[in-house]
């Protein structure tokens, strides 16, 4: 019964996939599956009975024959990774597997090592190494000319601030002291000029308040939303006055991790949209909300305006992106930009669906704070 179960271990190490060959207490193979035939280019006629350190170069001598001393102290050294040879000299990266050999009294008697050929595996870790050290570099490259796009836009609109009061300044000029002499088309022209130079300056103050945020290394910390939002109601005051809009903020808010600043400038910015893109002859009505979303809060603003049509509700976080005519509805496209950049920079994200109120509803995910706020 013994000799059965040999012979059909035996076959088993014979059929395997993975190299396995034995070696006496004096290193010397014993057996040598074909897997291991295979592997080293080295027939079992050739190896037994040769130094398994034939198959081992020098670069992993010194692992393997540490494994070794351990099996033949009776331990078993599971699957570690070194380099053994090929004939032709070529090394090849392998997994090891050193076990001690009994017999029949139990004594170490020889080693057994079993072999996994790991050439693909670090192949695709190479590559994986590569892709990785690539896409590093690309988004060093694209974070520099993040910077330099960010200093330009800082730099030119800052620069062509002066210039442009300096043309404004002498357009208004001319138009006092030179009005009543003017015709009709000389008059039109310089109101022409003097909206150009309005709309001019109204560009370069949004790209310079744009610029201070994509600068602006954001100190997140626990925020009192509803803070927050009461500041941002503050600086809409007039604006939420002569439009008679009516803003209901589902308190206590939900407090979150970001920028308190920033905070409030992307919930002034959503609220003054709000009330911006009103219904005709409508006073605006809007609602600020707070929901848990896992480790996240959702806040919300709701309005009953006129909303965003689904074909145009990612191109309304663009900058300088207009869904209606100038005459229509007054901005640059800025405000939205900077709701998004400061979710971004908060590690959230932006979005805009329909609003049970009518109108649209922009969201901001942003990290949860500890609790709930005033």
């Amino acid at each position: 019964m013994q000799h059965a179960d040999a012979d059909l271990l035996a076959q088993v190490v014979e059929v395997s996939a993975d190299a396995i060959y034995t070696e006496d207490a004096d290193g010397r193979v014993t057996s040598w599956n074909a897997a291991a035939e295979r592997l080293y280019g080295r027939s079992a006629a050739e190896m037994l009975g040769a130094p398994a350190d034939l198959v081992t170069p020098a670069l992993g001598a010194a692992e393997l024959r540490r494994a070794r001393e351990r099996a033949r102290a009776g331990e078993r050294v599971e699957r570690f990774d070194t380099v053994q040879q090929r004939v032709d000299g070529t090394p090849v990266p392998v997994s090891l597997t050193v076990s001690p050999l009994r017999g029949a009294d139990g004594a170490v008697v020889g080693v057994a090592t079993s072999v996994q050929d790991i050439t693909e595996r670090v192949r695709l870790a190479e590559e994986l190494a590569y892709a990785h050290a690539d896409l590093q570099r690309s988004q060093d490259v694209l974070l520099r000319s993040n910077r330099d796009l960010e200093q330009f836009a800082y730099v030119a609109s800052h620069d062509l601030s002066e210039p442009l009061r300096v043309v404004t300044g002498y357009v208004q000029l001319l138009e006092r002291r030179y009005g009543e002499t003017l015709d009709e088309r000389g008059r039109r022209y310089v109101e022409h000029v003097v909206d150009g130079c309005a709309r001019m300056r109204q560009l370069i103050d949004d790209l310079l308040h744009w610029s201070r945020f994509v600068r602006l290394e954001p100190a997140l910390q626990e925020v009192d939303t509803g803070a927050s939002v009461r500041a941002a109601l503050r600086a809409l005051s007039v604006a939420l006055e002569e439009s008679g809009a009516v803003v209901e903020v589902d308190e206590p808010l939900l407090a979150v991790r970001a920028d308190p600043a920033a905070l409030a400038q992307l919930v002034q910015n959503l609220v003054g949209n709000a009330v911006k893109f009103r219904r005709e002859g409508q006073a605006p009505h809007v609602r600020v909300s707070t929901a848990p979303d896992g480790a996240d809060v959702v806040l919300a603003v709701d309005d009953d305006g006129i909303g965003v049509d689904p074909r145009f509700r990612e191109k309304v976080f663009r900058m300088f992106q207009r869904l209606h005519v100038r005459e229509a509805y007054g901005g640059t496209g800025i405000g939205l930009a900077v709701v998004q950049r400061v979710a971004e920079q908060s590690g959230g994200s932006a979005w805009v669906d329909d609003s049970p109120l009518g109108g649209a509803r922009f969201c901001v995910r942003l990290p949860a704070g500890t609790g709930r706020t005033t």
